[in-house]
């Protein structure tokens, strides 16, 4: 594949900054001479791939290969192997190993050896393939929890960071290793990466295993590791194996991960947040710190979880979070007998600026509190929240009223406090039917008419409402 076609499709070309294209061009280039896939490996792929292939194939191929032999033993006779017998030969190792995992071993070996040849990176290099490695494993722990297909997402994990090698030859290594010590990884590193040189190392890493020749599924996934532009994206649940690879070593490094984003993987790959705690095993022991005992490690997980599930603030779920626990209540049998409230703590910019954030932040807090007495609260925007009730109908119309009365009684005894009151619009999901989106729209307009009518009255609807609602 000629360099220069590598920079021409749209979908890299919008991540570019203009000026940037012919640094990249001369560092692709550069490492155009280092390909990940030697000659060795090929081979090893192909005959792994080949039923038709015998055993005494592969046993020619590595003995071709000294550095490789070496290797295979090794790993065979490993701990994490725990195999009672020794493999004394190739043959003995190939037969332990079995050839899914020795193709696997090839790809590992392979991506050491760019890293040992390629320049740039400096002393990363270790930290960058045992993080490589990691990432790969569980990737593919991933992929085989929810028979995704092929190897992608292993290859995937393990070039995801090779735009790290990109960088450092297109714009130097000083300016690397000051993003570096500023943001070591994660969304603040691929950001300050776009803000200085007009790309980040996941688009510059895709760049170069497209001009090797790498499948589009391994470029998409090494494209996408930290959620393309967004942030939040994961085109396939191949891709999204890889971002939740990615995300738990650097949970299990102690690292705080991009909760928002490994929550849209999880649920993009179809793996289960339970699943993280064994995913998280598949990681290698040099890249677990000493605390990473299981124990520390469940609660670490569990604490994850919750962060990617909840608002900070007020404890109740966050706006995704919501959305989704909601969506599935609604499809659950008898979801069309709930409803929907939408619930404004009215004149809280006047609190913040007449009692002080702290008040604000205390009154938003009770309010939470109030309304997780009667369903499913979450906070959807700074001062608004939802509410999931099992009922729907009059019974709902009159949670609403009780709420705002709660609200009003729980700030009324504080001398020389806010006078707090919501407005709350209530939609039932047996008049709107299944989708959210209508739940919201007629819940929304209720609000409206609600505060319309004041002085912050309670107020329930039940008809259609075609305006969309902002920001849901």
């Amino acid at each position: 594949m000629d360099a220069q076609r590598t920079l021409d499709p749209a979908r890299w070309r919008d991540t570019i900054a203009p000026g940037a294209e012919e640094q990249l061009l001369g560092a692709i280039e550069t490492l155009r001479d280092f390909p990940v896939l030697d000659g060795t490996v090929q081979r090893i792929i192909a005959i792994a791939d080949d039923p038709d292939t015998t055993t005494a194939d592969l046993v020619s191929c590595l003995e071709a290969d000294p550095t490789f032999a070496a290797n295979l033993l090794r790993y065979a006779n490993s701990a994490a192997m725990a195999r009672p017998i020794r493999a004394k030969t190739v043959r003995q190792a190939v037969m332990l190993v079995g050839r899914k995992s020795l193709r696997r071993l090839a790809l590992e070996t392979a991506t050491y050896r760019f890293f040992e040849k390629a320049p740039g990176t400096g002393s990363a290099r270790g930290e960058l393939h045992v993080h490589a490695i990691s990432v790969a494993s569980v990737a593919a722990a991933a992929a085989e929890q929810v028979r995704a297909h092929g190897d992608g997402p292993h290859l995937g994990g393990l070039l995801h960071d090779i735009g790290r090698y990109v960088l450092p030859i297109a714009f130097g290594e000083e300016a690397c290793d000051a993003i570096a010590a500023h943001a070591p990884s994660g969304p603040d590193r691929v950001l300050l990466e776009r803000e200085l040189f007009g790309i980040d190392h996941a688009i510059a890493g895709a760049l170069l295993a497209e001009a090797w020749g790498i499948s589009p599924d391994v470029v998409s996934a090494i494209a996408w590791h930290h959620g393309g532009p967004t942030g939040v994206a994961c085109p396939t649940a191949e891709v999204a194996c890889v971002q939740v690879g990615n995300e738990v070593v650097h949970l299990v490094a102690g690292r705080d991960p991009d909760h928002v984003l490994l929550e849209v993987a999880l649920e993009q790959a179809g793996v289960p947040a339970t699943a993280l705690d064994a995913l998280a095993q598949h990681t290698i022991p040099s890249a677990r710190p000493p605390s990473a005992e299981p124990g520390a490690l469940a609660r670490r997980i569990t604490e994850t979880e919750r962060l990617s599930q909840t608002d900070e603030l007020t404890g109740v779920d966050n706006r995704r979070h919501w959305l989704h626990a909601t969506r599935a209540a609604l499809a659950e049998p008898g979801g069309d007998e709930g409803a929907v409230l939408l619930c404004d703590v009215d004149e809280l910019a006047d609190i913040n600026r007449e009692h002080g954030l702290q008040t604000g932040d205390f009154v938003l807090t009770e309010v939470a509190r109030i309304l997780a007495r009667h369903g499913r609260p979450g906070r959807l925007a700074g001062d608004l929240f939802a509410v999931w009730v099992r009922e729907g109908g009059e019974a709902a119309a009159s949670v609403a009223l009780r709420i705002a009365d709660e609200v009003r009684a729980a700030f009324a005894e504080t001398p020389g406090g806010p006078e707090v009151t919501v407005t709350i619009g209530a939609a039932d999901a047996a008049t709107q039917g299944p989708d959210l989106a209508g739940v919201l729209e007629a819940a929304d307009a209720a609000m409206r008419e609600a505060k319309e009518a004041g002085p912050h009255p309670a107020a329930a609807a039940f008809e259609p409402f075609s305006s969309p609602v902002p920001a849901l």
